[in-house]
């Protein structure tokens, strides 16, 4: 039973040791010394720039005879820069195609910012590139004017009933009848001669863009600059640390020093799984000498001592 106690207590101590050691920085470098008659433990971290350096401070603790308390903590900041090329890819709308529409809405350059990286872009006009956003169709109106003359009659059959022009047939709209040419018929003159005048005109249709969209590139060097990390200097200074020399456990209370509440507690959960194990043993014990009892013969009766 003394051994699991002893057990308890070294896992209990390992434990907490251990949870300790993961919820703080490790060192990247101690160094003890003694500066102007004075004993100095220091520890120095690299960490990230969100680390909180109150984390870094520890409680008092002892070391090689002496009890080191926290003095004084310095920082010193590593920064870093770093630069790219980087290209930008926008998009505008515009009613017409033609590149002196494109580019009043194109600006010569651009500035960029993505919350790292930031500076100054330039329009490559090489990029631009223009395309219908979509079409609808549209109508417009064909007209033609032709004249047939020499005829000798304004007679309908003459003129035809339509045209082409620009590959579109049109349909004769009217036709405005001319005199060339007159005879004299009993001493009156009368038309000989027409010129028909006449009109065509009808509808033709074509797909017209609705709008025009610009894609186009800018491009140049961007640069963020910042912290990359930040190294803590934490100087603890020392003081001998009294143990009694008559004391032979002295060292014992120095290395448990700081462990005192625990110590208590583990004490305390040890204190528990020792009654739990002679719990368990003093039942043992009953439920053995109960099946002693019930295997131990009735008594026989003594015979007679002879007379």
């Amino acid at each position: 039973m003394k051994k699991l106690a002893a057990s308890g207590i070294a896992l209990i101590i390992a434990l907490f040791c251990s949870v300790n050691a993961f919820a703080m920085e490790v060192p990247t470098g101690t160094t003890v010394q003694t500066l102007n008659g004075v004993q100095q433990y220091i520890k120095t971290y690299t960490v990230a720039p969100d680390t909180d350096p109150q984390s870094l401070i520890e409680e008092p603790f002892d070391y090689e005879g002496y009890t080191y308390t926290f003095s004084s903590i310095t920082k010193e900041t590593t920064p870093f820069e770093d630069s790219k090329g980087h290209t930008e890819i926008i998009t505008v709308e515009t009613e017409k195609k033609d590149l002196s529409a494109v580019l009043a809405v194109l600006s010569p350059t651009m500035e960029f910012n993505d919350g790292e990286y930031s500076g100054t872009l330039s329009l490559d006009h090489t990029t631009i590139q223009t395309e219908a956003a979509g079409y609808t169709t549209k109508s417009y109106t064909v007209s033609e004017t032709k004249e047939i003359g020499n005829l000798d009659s304004n007679d309908m059959s003459y003129v035809p009933a339509s045209t082409v022009k620009d590959g579109k047939t049109i349909q004769l709209q009217s036709v405005d009848w001319q005199v060339q040419g007159t005879t004299l018929v009993d001493d009156v003159l009368v038309p000989s001669q027409y010129k028909a005048v006449a009109t065509y005109s009808g509808q033709a249709y074509y797909n017209a863009a609705t709008g025009y969209i610009t894609t186009a590139e800018y491009v140049g060097e961007v640069s963020c600059s910042g912290i990359e990390n930040i190294a803590y200097t934490v100087t603890y200074t020392g003081e001998p640390t009294l143990i009694p020399e008559s004391d032979e456990g002295g060292w014992v209370a120095a290395f448990f020093k700081g462990y005192v509440p625990i110590l208590i507690s583990g004490l305390g959960i040890a204190a528990i799984v020792v009654l739990a194990g002679l719990l368990i043993h003093s039942r043992k014990q009953v439920r053995t000498l109960q099946e002693q009892i019930i295997e131990i013969p009735e008594d026989e009766e003594e015979p007679e001592d002879e007379a």
